[in-house]
C-alpha cells in the first residue's frame, strides 16, 4: 500500500515522503496513529505543493539570514557600562548582547550569540553570531567606561 507520511517515522521516512509499505503495517500502525494517509493522486499532489511551499519559505529565510549576517559583519555594538580601572561592575553575557542588538533592530535571539564566558572588562571584543544552517557572522563589541 502506498502512503504519504504526515509525520517523521523512525526507520521509514520523513514527513511528506511517499512510501510503499505492507498493508498490515499501514492498516495496523501508520493509519491508526495518524502517521500517514493513503496515497491517492490528490493527496500526493497536495503534499508536493505543500513541500514546495515549505522549501520556498525556507529559502527566503536563508536569504534573509544571509543578508542579516552581512549587515552584522559591518556592525559595531558600543556599550557604556559602569566600570572602575577597566573592570565592569557586573558582566555582559549572551542575553545582554542579544537585547542590545534587538534595540538596534536586529532580530537576534540569545541562543544565536556565542560567547565562551561572560565579559567582565572594558575593551574591544569579537562576538560570533550563529544564525543556523552554517550562516555565521561576527560583530565587534566595544565596551567603554561610563562617564
Amino acid at each position: 500500500m502506498k502512503i504519504v507520511l504526515t509525520q517523521d517515522v523512525k526507520n521509514l521516512g520523513k514527513k511528506g515522503d511517499i512510501k510503499n509499505v505492507a498493508d498490515g503495517y499501514a492498516l495496523n500502525f501508520i493509519l491508526p496513529k495518524k502517521l500517514g494517509i493513503v496515497a491517492t493522486e490528490e493527496t500526493v499532489r497536495e503534499f508536493e505543493a505543500r513541500k514546495a511551499q515549505e522549501n520556498e519559505s525556507h529559502q527566503k529565510m536563508l536569504e534573509k539570514n544571509r543578508a542579516l549576517a552581512e549587515k552584522l559583519q559591518k556592525f559595531v555594538l558600543k556599550l557604556e557600562m559602569k566600570a572602575k580601572d577597566g573592570k565592569l561592575f557586573g558582566s555582559i553575557n549572551a542575553k545582554n548582547i542579544a537585547e542590545e542588538l534587538q534595540k538596534k533592530d536586529f532580530a537576534i535571539s540569545e541562543k544565536c550569540v556565542k560567547i565562551k564566558e561572560a565579559i567582565k572588562s572594558t575593551g574591544r571584543f569579537e562576538i560570533e553570531i550563529d544564525l543556523g544552517e552554517n550562516i555565521r557572522s561576527r560583530i565587534k563589541l566595544e565596551i567603554e567606561e561610563q562617564k
